[in-house]
């Protein structure tokens, strides 16, 4: 027989290396320049909250199913890298890779997997160079002996439905699609599809979002549990890393000088409340282990924060607590989005909505006394927010000021057909005519949202704005979280009477959970300033009804939660609710978080002129 025949077959016959992913890694992975600030040979000891996982995921481990909750850009990534990368060297076997959309899954391939195998000399003329269609190697699929890797977005049951695979990744758990085609989630689809593999492994890794749709908090919520916990220089007390807040006894404590600047941060151990210091935290973190509250549970779980990132990496302990002074100046200002994005990418913890929902009478024996249709101090801007309905427009004018505190300045029905003229006419009577503000100067609305969602009226509203843009333009709420209060504009066609406009109009999408979730936290704020909303006196029972007609709650789909507002007075309106969200978008478009006291000083003050004949319409 010919040596080179003896060398197949006993490469063939040659048993797989006993070794753990964190071994390998140690060994022969190399972190590639083009994803990462630390690239080169790979060394487990500047992370060891990763270690465990990595051994979890080793053919060496009993485990099948690994569930990881992460801070943002704090070794998720590398962790998937290195799996991918060690079985492709020592475990081949086919490898599924699944990511929230295709152009995610591009991007990681471009810029992540395959640089790394470039950079990774034991993988050298494994993967087939992608010279052609043909070459096995696409950005999306990549062959290898004894196996491959197909990396999709999760949009499709198409990548699901293919031969079996052995190793599967779910990155960006919570980013991912809820039901595929009708056919369920992502996660039950191709853990069908691992079934028949003995020795099979599936990695689901996230950042958390918010506790009750979480995808990843469900699965960590099933798994065992295991947290981080490192050790205390002082006493060796083991305990989990946690932000503890201003009143608890332990955590992250700080002091500011009196420019509000942070000046000094440590961490007052649990069990002796001894003073750790963050130069102190490698050590800590070499010397730390995982505990798991059910260690019997077949499903492993882990769950790291940025609290013990290696020094030298952005998130040290000042960045996180900068970081939080400013979400939580803006959460009692009512917005609390920013603390939300802080909880979840630095803490990764999720943000739990506590559903409340405000009391209508309560916020109206809080009105003041302002006239309607003046413009109190404070005021800078105004804008307004239509709700179109078939027989009616409902409009409501607010006042914006500093901190984005809000100022109810009239809100009106304007009954008619929205597909004739004429209720357009006094829409615009009531948007273009001048407000009298308290220091004597006019203003008037700067930018006006009209809703286009309603499919009989959709054209109208768009021909409507078309003629009146910038200023006004055409907007359709998207009923899904944490979308951006307002977005990017698409073209539309339109047809007016059987004509077809060139160039179309432009849509703007609003993030209609995001604004209520922002209008119900500022209905909380009690004292005048930053996120604050003033309504004045004469606003009707009706009115406060409508905004607060609706509730967060929690909804099962196919066994799965998902967070949406619900009307739970019946079939009470809730126009006075659109309308604000509507005038916000408005807002935030107009460049309301932007607007600065000095940008109002020394503010011409017009000659007031007459004010145009004004539709008789119901006052609230």
């Amino acid at each position: 027989m010919p040596d080179c025949y003896r060398q197949a077959l006993a490469g063939g016959i040659r048993p797989d290396p006993r070794l753990t992913y964190t071994e390998w890694a140690d060994e022969n992975f190399y972190l590639p320049r083009e994803s990462t600030s630390e690239y080169g040979r790979f060394r487990s000891s500047r992370t060891p909250f990763i270690r465990e996982i990595l051994d979890d995921l080793s053919p060496s481990s009993p485990t099948e199913v690994v569930v990881l909750v992460k801070p943002t850009q704090q070794a998720g990534t590398t962790i998937a890298l290195v799996f991918v990368c060690g079985a492709i060297d020592m475990y081949p076997a086919p490898m599924l890779m699944i990511m929230p959309t295709d152009t995610l899954a591009r991007s990681f391939s471009k810029k992540k997997l395959t640089p790394s195998i470039a950079a990774t000399p034991r993988l050298k003329g494994k993967v087939k160079e992608p010279r052609s269609r043909q070459s096995g190697n696409t950005i999306l699929h990549k062959d290898f002996p004894g196996g491959s890797i197909m990396l999709s977005g999760s949009g499709s049951g198409a990548s699901y439905r293919s031969e079996s695979i052995k190793y599967l990744i779910i990155d960006d758990f919570d980013g991912i699609e809820v039901d595929i085609e009708g056919e369920g989630d992502p996660k039950s689809l191709a853990d069908r599809r691992t079934g028949t593999f003995p020795g099979r492994k599936v990695f689901l890794n996230s950042t958390t979002t918010r506790k009750e749709t979480s995808n990843i908090e469900r699965a960590y919520e099933a798994s065992s549990q295991g947290r981080f916990n490192v050790p205390c220089p002082r006493c060796g007390g083991i305990q989990y890393l946690q932000w503890g807040g201003k009143d608890a006894d332990h955590g992250v404590k700080f002091v500011r000088d009196e420019h509000g600047q942070v000046v000094d941060v440590w961490y007052v151990c649990e069990h002796c409340h001894g003073r750790i210091e963050e130069h102190e935290k490698d050590w800590m973190s070499q010397q730390g282990r995982y505990v798991h509250k059910f260690p019997e549970r077949r499903v492993r779980g882990y769950r790291y924060n940025a609290l013990v990132a290696p020094i030298g990496w952005i998130n040290s302990w000042r960045y996180i607590v900068e970081e939080f002074l400013v979400a939580a100046k803006e959460l009692r200002e009512g917005n609390p989005q920013k603390y939300i994005t802080w909880l979840n990418t630095l803490m990764a913890e999720p943000y739990e909505e506590k559903g409340d929902q405000p009391e209508w009478a309560g916020l109206k024996a809080r009105c003041e006394p302002y006239p309607p249709l003046t413009v109190p101090a404070g005021v800078h801007m105004l804008t307004s927010g239509t709700d179109v309905q078939h027989d009616r427009l409902a409009v409501s004018i607010y006042g914006w000021g500093q901190g984005e505190e809000c100022w109810k300045i009239y809100h009106i029905e304007i009954v008619g057909d929205p597909l004739q003229d004429d209720v357009w006419q006094q829409h615009d009577a009531l948007i273009g005519r001048h407000f009298t503000h308290v220091d004597g100067h006019e203003m008037q609305v700067v930018s006006s949202g009209v809703d286009a969602s309603d499919g009989q009226t959709t054209q109208a509203v768009y021909n409507y704005c078309r003629t009146r843009k910038p200023r006004v333009f055409a907007l359709k709420g998207q009923s899904t979280a944490n979308k951006p209060v307002i977005g990017v504009p698409t073209k539309q066609d339109l047809t007016w009477k059987g004509v077809k406009i060139p160039g179309g109009v432009d849509l703007w999408p609003v993030g209609t959970d995001t604004a209520k979730a922002t209008l119900y936290a500022r209905l909380k704020v009690e004292k005048p300033g930053p996120g604050r909303i003033h309504f004045y006196i004469g606003s009707d029972d009706e009115y406060f009804q409508q905004l607060t007609a609706e509730k967060l709650i929690t909804r099962f789909v196919r066994g799965f939660p998902q967070y949406e507002w619900h009307n739970v007075r019946g079939n009470r309106r809730n126009e006075a609710l659109d309308c604000w969200v509507y005038a916000y978008a408005a807002a935030i478009r107009a460049g309301l978080p932007y607007l600065r006291p000095e940008n109002q000083e020394d503010r011409p003050k017009p000659k007031l002129q007459a004010q145009p004949q004004q539709p008789k319409f119901t006052l609230w």
